[in-house]
């Protein structure tokens, strides 16, 4: 079910018919009050007892509502113990920007570093008032309510982190524009990647060469000189030399870069290096994949938006999601490459989109797909005058396609969305006509082993490879 924006009375509402008890603890009595939803239990509860139920109420409360919402201290009047939940904001449009994600996630781990704070759950941190005030800092309006929902990946993240690395290895974290994380990304700028070819040319953004948010660091000062004397200033070094200078500063533990996913409700974070040894043994079961080993999925069964938007790649853990960017205010958008890696709390990545245009001439000999949504119909006129043979692409694919029985349905369909007066539906029309194109072009065009481009597509979105910096990843 999706998440609904808090208030007292579809809290109240929702414990009234949905929760009997937390744990094995039956729950006595809800009550709507003035102050909040006070949920009863009908004897003294243990420390433990009233610990696990607060976290709890709280897990269930991050699970079903967005908002922001106090959980008093559990109190017994002599007959019951009872547990007043405040609701104090209902919720807010749009997702937290990542500047404020990040910060979050380095300030409770800072706090562990620095303050020698212990959390055991997630309602510890909110229950901790110095650590609560620097959250709301840094959660400042229109995104306070969003606290709670970031809470549990923030326990999770400083949870395995510290689970792997004491914290007495590391002095400081980093994130966004602060000065460690402005020296990466400069220095980057500095060397040049070397090309299948020879070439050299600019790395590009931070982004697609270091998925990492933020930078555990040992002493800064001489892990910046030792990079510095690594990389000379003249444009002459590579982005493999960056890359094997903080490969030796990560095994050394003088620096890590952490990717940060968030985790859902009743997921776990594990960490795990990435691109710090030749080959895992994780990956080397991905190398032996075979086509006969990938499900392939397009779905187009009828949903609110006019046609479901999804575009599935399944081998053993990993899926990787092929739909539409979404975007702030909805319009038309190019496709993006998304892994999902199954028992993780998080998402795998998305693959730089210029290094999906690469594997696509490499892997991809005569393919005509281009990911640029410019170049597809906008107007049911516009779908009906492309000279692009979508009903071949749509029989290539008919055994991976879900939803609609043949090409005439699936135009019919998309015809309607075109024609409606709803710009999500338009969007999903086009992105649709963009799957057909790069799935087919794919499957019948692929030059020596098929399934080499989709796991050269997977280690994108990981950022797996010689290519990408070695890091750390919490997810």
């Amino acid at each position: 079910m999706a998440k609904q924006q808090a208030d007292t009375k579809n809290v109240a509402e929702y414990f009234e018919k949905k929760v009997k008890k937390i744990g094995t603890i039956p729950i006595d009595g809800i009550f709507l009050g003035r102050n909040g939803v006070e949920l009863s239990f009908d004897k003294k509860l243990t420390p433990t007892q009233q610990k696990k139920i607060k976290d709890g109420v709280l897990g269930i409360l991050q699970e079903n509502f967005y908002g922001s919402y106090e959980l008093g201290d559990i109190e017994f009047d002599g007959f019951e113990s009872l547990l007043m939940v405040k609701v104090t904001q209902a919720g807010v449009a749009g997702p937290v920007p990542t500047a404020i994600q990040e910060a979050g996630s380095a300030f409770i781990l800072t706090q562990v570093l620095k303050r020698n704070k212990k959390f055991e759950s997630a309602s510890d941190i909110l229950n901790d008032v110095e650590t609560k005030k620097g959250l709301d800092k840094i959660f400042k309006p229109p995104y306070s309510d969003s606290i709670n929902e970031w809470t549990h990946s923030y326990y999770e993240h400083q949870k395995a982190f510290f689970k792997k690395f004491q914290p007495t290895q590391w002095k400081i974290f980093e994130h966004g524009g602060q000065d460690f994380m402005s020296f990466i990304k400069e220095r980057a700028q500095l060397v040049k990647e070397v090309t299948p070819s020879g070439k050299l040319k600019d790395v590009g953004k931070y982004e697609t060469w270091n998925p990492s948010d933020i930078w555990a660091v040992e002493n800064k000062d001489q892990v910046k000189k030792k990079i510095d004397e690594a990389i000379q200033k003249d444009g002459s070094q590579t982005l493999t030399e960056l890359n094997n200078v903080l490969l030796s500063l990560m095994k050394d533990n003088k620096l890590v870069g952490l990717s940060l996913k968030k985790i859902e409700p009743k997921e776990k974070a594990n960490f795990a290096y990435v691109n710090k040894d030749p080959k895992s043994v994780e990956f080397a079961q991905v190398e032996e994949v075979k086509m006969k080993d990938i499900t392939i999925e397009i779905k187009t069964e009828e949903t609110k938006d006019g046609m479901s938007q999804g575009g599935y790649v399944l081998f053993g853990k990993y899926t990787i999601n092929i739909i539409r960017t979404p975007t702030p205010t909805v319009k038309f958008s190019n496709l993006k490459y998304e892994s999902v890696v199954k028992g993780s709390g998080g998402r795998g990545g998305a693959a730089p989109v210029d290094l999906v245009e690469t594997i696509l001439k490499s892997k991809v000999p005569g393919h005509t797909f281009v990911n640029k949504h410019q170049n597809y119909p906008e107007t049911a006129e516009e779908f009906k005058n492309d000279t692009r043979n979508y009903e071949a692409m749509y029989n290539i694919l008919k055994s991976k396609i879900k939803g609609t029985s043949n090409y005439a349905e699936f135009r019919s369909r998309i015809l309607s969305m075109y024609r409606s007066n709803d710009p999500k539906s338009k969007a999903v029309a086009q992105s649709k006509l963009m799957q057909l194109h790069f799935f087919s072009d794919v499957l019948s065009k692929s030059s020596g082993k098929p399934e080499e481009f989709w796991t050269d597509l997977l280690y994108l979105s990981l950022k797996v490879g010689k290519r990408f910096a070695p890091h750390g990843k919490l997810a």
